[in-house]
């Protein structure tokens, strides 16, 4: 018969020393396992974050460049000059193509310089960039020529906070009246700008009649080493900005890659652009070189494709097949390609801190040229120490076709 007192000592006897280790090892194994599963997904996680960043900045970037080559050319009605460096051989240009190899195996980025406006229309962000002559006057019209704008107090100023350098800096700059009649400004003030050469014509503007500040902007891709620490520090990047006149040499196209340039990173990770264009009266071959308001059907298949997009062209020559009647003027589309890497690298997928090859889709093929070759240097995919390192970082590429303005009125 059990008595009261051994059934006490039962309830309060403990685990033996075998059944406590037994169970700490299977709550570490248990803990371990849990943990290995949380590395893994949280890498994973992280993965997947770089990835999602890498194809918006692909997207970003050729969002940014083809909303500006829409635009290019408006403004420039009326102007005799080059806006800002905006010039083929000295010849004002709405788009400055510029291949990066244009003579033989292409490597490296390409860039572009394209003519556009910058404007204020929205009350919320500041005065308006608008003709002000109250209550509804006008300026211009039949002999009377404008040589000043008068605009919204404060306008000017907003107007030089957009650009480097300020309201001070405006001087110089072009300035454009509804995108139909530009000129230069030569003074700024808070109520307008004084410009020169006056705007002649028939044309009357009236209070309300948008004002455009139109500028030559680069688009270049700085690619490692970043020497003059453009990207600060993220290189390769891409850049935007207005390279000042007196820093493009003649014969040449602007470069954001120098002391000065006014060029600033918008993209990190952007380490290819590559541009192919569409032209209308580029060969002479079709309609003698003459614009006809169709794409030349440059491999005579009667349809638009590929073979019909220019590449690896020299610009500001006049080399065969196309001659001198191959001119930007001329371009009608552009196809822009993006290539966009993530700007860390991955710590694999296990629970180890290792560095795994992630971009096991193999070297890139862009538009014209291997990818690989010419990112940094011509060769740079020569050896297979060269092609682990570039295949350690994913990569996406974008492509968009475009219909340009061009100075077509």
């Amino acid at each position: 018969m059990t008595t009261q007192a051994q059934v006490r000592n039962q309830a309060q006897a403990g685990f033996t020393l075998t059944e406590v280790m037994v169970a700490t090892m299977m709550t570490t194994a248990l803990l371990a396992a849990g943990f290995g599963a949380l590395t893994v997904t949280q890498k994973g996680a992280r993965v997947s974050g770089q990835v999602g960043n890498t194809q918006a900045t692909a997207r970003n970037a050729l969002d940014m460049i083809t909303a500006d080559l829409k635009l290019a050319g408006f403004g420039m009605q009326g102007l005799t000059a080059p806006v800002g460096g905006c010039q083929i051989n000295g010849i004002p240009s709405a788009l400055v193509p510029v291949d990066n190899s244009p003579a033989g195996a292409d490597f490296g980025p390409d860039s572009i310089s394209m003519v556009v406006p910058m404007t204020n229309s929205i009350t919320a962000v500041g005065a308006l960039w608008q003709v002000f002559v109250p209550p509804a006057g006008t300026i211009g019209g039949p002999k009377i020529p404008i040589t000043n704008i008068p605009m919204p107090a404060n306008a000017t100023t907003g107007m030089g906070n957009a650009i480097p350098g300020g309201f001070l800096a405006l001087p110089g700059n072009v300035v454009s009246i509804g995108g139909v009649a530009g000129s230069i400004i030569q003074a700024a003030n808070v109520g307008g700008l004084t410009i020169n050469p006056s705007i002649q014509g028939p044309t009357t503007f009236g209070t309300g009649t948008q004002v455009y500040l139109v500028q030559c902007i680069t688009y270049q891709v700085i690619p490692p080493p970043d020497a003059l620490n453009i990207c600060q520090g993220s290189a390769p990047c891409l850049v935007r900005g207005a390279v000042p006149a007196a820093l493009v040499l003649p014969g040449t196209p602007p470069n954001c890659n120098q002391v000065n340039a006014n060029c600033v990173p918008i993209m990190d990770g952007v380490e290819d652009l590559q541009l192919a264009y569409a032209c209308d009266g580029c060969s002479p071959t079709i309609n003698s070189g003459n614009p006809d308001g169709q794409i030349d059907d440059l491999n005579g298949n009667n349809i638009f494709d590929t073979p019909d997009l220019v590449t690896d062209r020299n610009w500001f020559g006049t080399a065969a097949p196309f001659g001198a009647s191959m001119t930007p003027a001329k371009i009608r589309m552009a196809q822009v390609t993006i290539v966009a890497r993530q700007t860390q690298l991955d710590q694999g997928l296990g629970e180890g801190i290792s560095t795994n090859v992630s971009n096991n889709i193999g070297i890139t093929n862009v538009s014209d040229h291997n990818h690989a070759t010419g990112v940094f240097a011509l060769g740079d995919n020569t050896t297979p120490a060269q092609q682990r390192a570039y295949l350690q970082f994913r990569r996406r590429v974008q492509t968009r076709t475009v219909e340009l303005r061009n100075l077509r009125s």
